[in-house]
């Protein structure tokens, strides 16, 4: 692996052809930038002048997709990508255990693998990266790169660029929010990105079903420890059937428990197919105590302020002490250093 400059990207990507043109793909339950970040690099690349193919997996939440393109791919072989592409450009990715790649093995793919990503736990896999742990988001990055370039940006893309930017910094809210995301933002807007089309669906589009939900979540199903600055919901099979809500549509839950008053980690406990495995999102408001940290000791990574893993136990219950346990752990280490 070496690290990567845009002109080296560049490089690399007009290298595709129309037989063999580039495959764009992100990670695995791709959120908003995943999905802002990689329809937009498929779309500036075809935009201008280069053959490019999106994978994006199925279970894309509905609030985001108005913004897939329906020709989308959602399986590969390796041996199919091998043959039929010039290289991968992996945007939002930071590991191989979360990249997407339609169940493709990475390890068989003798193509070039490039990265473009923010994580700081990016493992620079592939024979190139460029990872920027300040930039607000990858669709950040992305952008950069377009105007690097010289790209022309549709609205369409602008579009695309403005959903990633915006929903990885929580609508600026996120301690991720800087200058340069505002910068980017205020640009993509003037090159006609539609914001109020942002915010309509990703922010002001709750389903009645799901409304209820959260309703009886909060009034049976919210838990908290230490007089309330550790909030966590495990999302049981039960009340997700009763309101007929995908799991895929309720990662924002963890953003109304993050924005109660005195939490400073939030936590979002959901079931899979598979009995024994649990995924898990955290969230921060305090620096101080790191759910970057938990989420490496349980099978996961991300940021120091939000972060996913997987937690792998009998029951439910067991599954709620052993996060509580890593949870608590970061909270004797910030006692300790204070």
């Amino acid at each position: 692996m070496k690290t990567l400059d845009f002109a080296d990207l560049l490089g690399v990507l007009r290298g595709a052809t129309a037989d063999r043109p580039v495959l764009v793909v992100t990670h695995e339950r791709p959120d908003g930038d995943a999905i802002g970040s990689s329809t937009a690099m498929t779309a500036l690349l075809k935009e201008n002048g280069i053959p490019a193919v999106l994978y994006l997996p199925g279970d894309i939440p509905d609030c985001y997709t108005t913004f897939v393109p329906a020709d989308r791919r959602s399986s590969f072989s390796a041996a199919e990508i091998n043959a039929s592409f010039s290289c991968v450009m992996n945007v939002d990715a930071s590991t191989v255990k979360r990249l997407g790649l339609g169940g493709a093995d990475f390890s068989c793919l003798t193509i070039p693998v490039l990265t473009l990503d923010h994580h700081p736990d990016d493992e620079h896999f592939g024979q190139w990266s460029y990872v920027d742990p300040g930039a607000s988001s990858s669709a950040e990055i992305v952008f950069r790169f377009a105007r690097a370039a010289g790209w022309t940006i549709s609205p369409d893309s602008a579009t695309k660029l403005l959903l990633g930017i915006t929903t990885d910094t929580g609508c600026f809210r996120f301690s991720n929010t800087s200058p340069a995301a505002h910068r980017a933002a205020a640009e993509l807007i003037e090159q006609g990105a539609d914001n109020a089309r942002i915010i309509d669906r990703a922010y002001l589009s709750k389903p009645f079903n799901m409304a209820m939900f959260e309703a009886e979540l909060f009034r049976t199903s919210l838990r908290t420890a230490r007089e309330g600055a550790i909030a966590w919901f495990f999302l049981s099979p039960d009340l997700l059937r009763k309101y007929s809500v995908n799991l895929r549509n309720t990662e924002q839950l963890i953003e109304v428990l993050r924005g109660i008053e005195g939490v400073r980690v939030a936590a979002l406990l959901k079931p899979t197919s598979s009995p024994g495995i649990f995924k898990l999102s955290l969230r921060s408001r305090d620096p101080r105590i790191s759910v970057g940290r938990v989420a490496r000791r349980l099978n996961g990574g991300g940021h120091e302020m939000a972060a996913g893993g997987t937690i792998f136990a009998a029951t439910a219950e067991e599954a709620e002490a052993i996060l509580l346990k890593h949870v608590e752990q970061e909270f004797q280490n910030e006692k300790q250093s204070g």
